[in-house]
């Protein structure tokens, strides 16, 4: 059977792991990056009128979910995650990026909006949404760490095995927490975007390809382009 490195940060219950198996891969989940939550100096959130955060691990840090202001998810997962603490779901952008979710977030000229983010946080949402004429405040709840020490066993079993066709990259931070952890780069690289491609190809990796999006089907759809079930990494 052909075996798939995911790195995502949720590791066995990402649902990409689950998408692979059902066409027929599998799937060795071994997160190459993860977060942890860091001491935060939070406003009174009633005093805004969105409040958008960009994972689930941002969901987790918030002190309370109020229900004064208007909330905004990157993506299904962080929703969720909002859902399961109560808050009322206002928007969610059509592709799950920063850029798509400052490029499409309602009315945000004049708008107080509190962002929720990571201590390497892409620049783009921020500064797009100050772009429309949001008022933006900023709060740092978690830091993302590169090559988590509880991974590099997982790692190294997962490697063992002569099945392993390729590697799925979410993250230029998941790219450098592969390295870091020991994973070679001659094994091939499906990544989620341009911005990790760049980074997986400058760490040595051949990406052999791109997702078209950043959903669970695009990713899995990558994988099957570009390694069908039959080809093997080994003879």
């Amino acid at each position: 059977m052909t075996a798939i490195i995911v790195t995502r940060p949720a590791g066995a219950d990402d649902p990409l792991v689950a998408e692979l198996e059902s066409r027929g891969y599998m799937v060795r989940a071994v997160p190459t990056v993860g977060t942890r939550a860091i001491a935060a100096d939070w406003p009174d959130l009633n005093r805004f009128d969105w409040v958008v955060v960009t994972s689930a691990a941002g969901v987790a840090a918030l002190p309370v979910i109020p229900a004064g202001p208007r909330w905004a998810a990157v993506g299904a997962a962080t929703a969720s995650a909002l859902r399961t603490r109560g808050a009322a779901l206002h928007f969610i952008p059509l592709e799950a990026n920063g850029a798509a979710l400052a490029a499409t977030l309602p009315d945000p000229s004049g708008a107080r909006v509190l962002l929720v983010r990571a201590s390497q946080a892409d620049p783009d949402l921020p500064a797009g949404l100050r772009a429309r004429g949001a008022l933006v405040e900023e709060v740092t709840a978690y830091e993302t760490v590169e090559g988590p020490e509880d991974s590099g066993e997982p790692l190294h079993n997962a490697l063992a095995h002569h099945d392993v066709a390729a590697v799925v990259f979410a993250s230029g931070s998941a790219v450098r927490g592969f390295v870091k952890l020991g994973g070679p780069t001659d094994l091939p690289a499906i990544t989620i975007g341009p911005r990790t491609t760049s980074v997986a190809r400058g760490a040595g990796f051949a990406v052999v390809v791109e997702a078209v999006g950043q959903s669970v089907g695009d990713l899995a759809a990558a994988v099957a382009k570009a390694i069908p079930i039959e080809v093997k990494r080994h003879a």
